[in-house]
């Protein structure tokens, strides 16, 4: 029995070593910035003339250290697009707008900060056509708060709690919100979007949902007294008028057990929380994706990449199943749950897939376009017999940095539809971006970024993710029809995308202006007739 003790006790100091050994190694990386392949320069990593709170800028590359003395490599700002959300025009407005209980915007880097270590600072795969507004808060038992306002003029808003792991936990969306009466829901069928009476009233209360939820509540799906995390989400304001949609910010009020009721700055603080307007911690340890990158069956300077012409996204379930999918397939899962991650929306599914720009410079993305409504320049009406309320194609960095270089939305991917019901968009790297990849061409083009985000880490590193929102229930070929792990043709049809890799810029030139798609769609696996 003592040779066994002993036996273990060595086996647990070696172990112990050696975990201190890769600990003190990633250490040592993340350091300094030492990556595997020269890194671009660019000249503009933030909108107009500097991030709205004055945070110094990234170098040439990129890199920058944040106030917590971490080293991060931040994407190039992309060129402002038609009907873009954050514009030189109206960030450091939207930057100003915040009060005690909603501490402020979220945003990608260079909008309203470079320092990673800031509140406004998104870190978790934000959309740009998306402001996300967190907040943090404490219910005591028996509590309230009582949330209302007017619906803002946007095509999307909603609400999610959220546990301390980042997955959602329950929503409230617009349509589902019943308003005040003598108000309309402007989210809702027949109802105009610019009605004038449009007033809310919802609360948020401890506790799981009831076998029968009550009108117009948002549950914590935690006990009383426990740090709850909210989410507001403000997808395409009409004009960009500002992230709030053109009204003030939801007013809040805590209603006590005892019948006491308290309003704002009151409520603000009655219902503080230590974790309110600081900033998330990494869904992905940077030092974990160090050592997961440099494991030995690890291609490490093409991360999750295959070299194929044609690549089909994949759902998304949860944070386990991306990591294991990438690093550890051995613990890969057949049926995952979908419990979300990195502080997604209960409201949409997602689709992502990995490219290296080792295996190509220039790749197009393509699908058929579900049905969306028009909302940016203001319609009076909603749209009838839409598939989604929103659909988005973004670039992203690595796990841990989950940063976004650039996205565009279905509103601007509607004029590359062709008469097949495809859209199509190029990504690459700025200086590798087609002369016809544009709206003249019919393709549309967003910037690949420039790798991992990750100190020491690759350039060469390139991902996209797909974001179907609020999806009507008959319609079965979305994200949400996916129920299973490599099911996602079956399920989603044409309107499963695909990654078309084209190499370089000459062949995608080559397809002319307008852009011969019946040559990319051959690419297809079922080419298009």
């Amino acid at each position: 029995m003592k040779k066994l003790l002993k036996s273990l006790l060595i086996l647990l100091i070696v172990l112990a070593a050696l975990v201190g050994i890769v600990i003190a190694w990633t250490a040592h990386r993340l350091s300094k910035d030492q990556p595997a392949a020269p890194r671009t320069q660019y000249s503009k990593y933030e909108m107009g003339d500097g991030a709205a709170d004055g945070s110094p800028k990234p170098d040439a590359t990129g890199y920058v250290v944040d106030k917590a003395g971490r080293g991060r490599i931040l994407p190039p700002m992309p060129p402002e697009k038609p009907m873009d959300v954050h514009t030189a025009a109206n960030y450091r407005k939207n930057f100003s707008l915040k009060s005690c209980f909603w501490p402020g915007p979220r945003a990608r880097s260079g909008v309203f900060t470079n320092d990673s270590s800031s509140f406004a600072m998104e870190n978790q795969f934000p959309d740009t056509a998306t402001t996300y507004i967190p907040t943090a808060f404490r219910l005591p038992e028996g509590a309230k708060l009582v949330i209302s306002g007017d619906y803002p003029h946007m095509r999307h808003w909603n609400f999610n709690t959220y546990n301390a792991k980042g997955e959602p936990q329950n929503a409230l969306s617009d349509v589902d919100i019943d308003p005040d009466a003598g108000s309309s829901n402007p989210f809702r069928p027949g109802v105009a979007r610019d009605v004038q009476a449009r007033r809310y009233t919802f609360s948020i209360v401890n506790g799981t949902v009831p076998a029968q939820r009550a009108k117009n509540t948002l549950y914590t799906m935690g006990p009383a007294g426990q740090d709850i995390f909210l989410w507001m989400r403000n997808y395409v304001p009409d004009g960009s008028v500002d992230y709030l949609g053109g009204v003030a910010f939801p007013e809040v009020e805590l209603h006590l057990a005892d019948g006491k009721v308290l309003k704002g700055d009151e409520a603000c603080q009655g219902s503080t929380s230590p974790m309110r307007g600081k900033q998330l911690a990494n869904s992905v340890d940077p030092r974990a994706w160090v050592a997961l990158t440099s494991l030995p069956w690890v291609d490490t300077a093409n991360v999750g990449a295959r070299n194929v012409p044609a690549l089909p996204l994949q759902a998304f379930f949860n944070r386990k199943q991306v990591v294991t999918d990438l690093f550890l397939p051995a613990l890969k899962q057949a049926d995952p749950p979908q419990l979300g991650g990195w502080w997604s929306n209960l409201a949409s599914r997602y689709g992502y897939a990995y490219m290296s720009r080792n295996y190509g410079t220039v790749y197009v993305m393509t699908a058929k376009m579900p049905r969306v409504p028009k909302t940016w320049h203001g319609e009076a009406q909603n749209a009838a017999n839409v598939d989604m309320r929103y659909m988005s194609v973004c670039t992203a960095t690595a796990l841990t940095a989950a940063m976004t270089p650039d996205c565009i939305y279905d509103e601007q991917l509607l004029p590359t539809v062709d008469d097949t019901g495809r859209y199509a968009v190029a990504i690459s790297r700025g200086e590798d971006r087609p002369k016809n990849a544009t709206l003249e061409c019919g393709v549309a083009w967003i910037d690949a970024g420039n790798g991992d985000g990750m100190v020491s880490g690759s350039p060469d590193y390139m991902m996209v993710i797909n974001r179907n929102t609020l999806v009507n229930p008959e319609f079965k070929q979305s994200w949400f029809a996916v129920t299973k792990p490599g099911t996602e043709r079956e399920a989603m049809g044409d309107y499963l995308p695909y990654m078309l890799n084209l190499k370089n810029k000459a062949n995608f030139e080559a397809l002319g202006c307008p852009v011969n798609k019946r040559k990319l769609y051959a690419m297809l696996p079922r080419a298009i007739d």
